[in-house]
């Protein structure tokens, strides 16, 4: 190899060289990045706010109980009066529980009805709700099992309820009696939402899921306000009340009631705190997922990275390598030119 030859090769060698530096480089350059988003990952793991679940003993309180009425009353809260006419006696706030009547939801899930449309309703209608069966036929009502409701709701268990959630004051309804219980649909309803063929006979039938309605009940908790005088022990606790004045209840008033003590837990308040820690807890899950995912995807990217990094200096040793060797070869072609023109 000439002497101009081997200094091109040199020059190309060079280039390559710092071609290779550069990329190397970069690749440092982006796992740095990689590193400070893993370092930004790492921050946010350590600034979630780990969810604690809620202790039962936080959701005990002292329930006061007045003994002797006609409501069971319970001391739901008070505080003092201040000033005015009723300065030093308490306002008091009672509660009670009630039962009160609301409409359930019935589906049976394999049913069958069929109903003949007749000139004010249907005059034909069975429902058949799994293995049990109930029929009505408007030329003999008395055998029918279904009972075909025009007016009068009033009379019918549970109807009035039905209707005034629904908003509706008239329309025809069907009722069947199961276990004790009635259960009601309407009309309307049964047109809008059930039948999806007709028979060749005229009949309209339907076959799958249907919903009823019936009435229950469901206890509700219900406060009342008074003004009165409490007396209390030597532990603080309440030990009796004596009612002033009560506009939701005059029979309580100018009457003192004993108060008894127990310690009661606030399911409800427990249940709340409970159900918060546990989206508390599954947005917590999701975030560290989220974390290790993404945490993972860099990782990749860094051991890729490196690879490509390991890839490039072993290019880098190689090529250092032959421009040692062209370097000894130029200098000793250089050294073979001098030799010759000092002979």
């Amino acid at each position: 190899m000439g002497l101009a030859a081997s200094q091109a090769r040199f020059l190309g060698l060079t280039a390559r060289k710092s071609n290779v530096e550069f990329q190397g480089q970069q690749i440092n350059q982006a796992r740095t990045a990689l590193s400070n988003e893993v370092n930004g990952l790492y921050e946010e793991y350590n600034n979630l706010d780990v969810p604690t679940p809620p202790s039962v003993s936080d959701y005990t309180k002292t329930t006061y109980k007045l003994d002797s009425t006609y409501e069971d009353y319970a001391i739901e809260n008070f505080s003092k009066i201040t000033d005015g006419e009723y300065e030093g006696y308490y306002n008091v706030k009672l509660s009670y529980t009630d039962s009160v009547a609301t409409v359930y939801p019935y589906t049976s899930k394999s049913a069958r009805i069929t109903a003949v449309n007749g000139d004010n309703g249907y005059s034909k209608l069975t429902f058949e709700l799994g293995s049990e069966h109930y029929s009505y036929d408007e030329n003999d009502e008395e055998n029918s099992t279904i009972t075909k409701i025009t007016s009068d709701y009033s009379s019918y268990p549970g109807l009035s309820t039905i209707m005034e959630q629904e908003g509706a004051t008239d329309g025809i309804y069907y009722m069947f009696q199961r276990d004790g219980m009635y259960y009601y649909t309407s009309q309307k309803d049964l047109e809008a939402t059930a039948f999806d063929e007709t028979s060749s006979t005229g009949e309209n039938i339907y076959s799958g899921s249907y919903m009823f309605q019936y009435q229950g009940s469901m206890n509700e908790t219900k406060t009342i306000d008074a003004i009165a005088a409490l007396e209390q022990d030597s532990a603080g606790r309440i030990s009796s009340i004596r009612v002033i004045d009560c506009e939701d209840d005059i029979d309580l008033v100018n009457n003192t009631y004993s108060v008894s003590t127990s310690s009661t837990q606030d399911e409800r308040a427990y249940n709340d705190a409970l159900n918060d820690y546990e989206y508390k807890k599954q947005k917590y899950e999701q975030e560290v997922e989220r974390i290790n995912r993404e945490t993972e995807k860099i990782q990749t990217e860094d051991r890729s990275l490196e690879l490509k990094l390991r890839q490039l200096d072993t290019e880098q040793e190689a090529l250092s390598t032959e421009m040692e060797s062209v370097q000894s070869v130029i200098e000793k072609t250089i050294e073979s030119i001098f030799k010759t023109y000092n002979s």
